[in-house]
């Protein structure tokens, strides 16, 4: 891990817990979508095979 620098600007807790917020939304809506197409995947497999 880095070390802070003098020059580096101190980062708010707001900014980092709101970045926090979109990473977990973003991997859940990655996780539901990566889910839907192994379904549909396996449901196509099913009726077309």
């Amino acid at each position: 891990m880095a070390l802070a620098q003098p020059h580096d600007r101190p980062v708010s807790e707001e900014l980092v817990r709101e970045h926090a917020r979109g990473w977990e939304s973003f991997t859940h809506f990655m996780r539901v979508a990566v889910i839907g197409v192994a379904v549909l995947l396996i449901l196509m497999a099913i009726f077309l095979l």
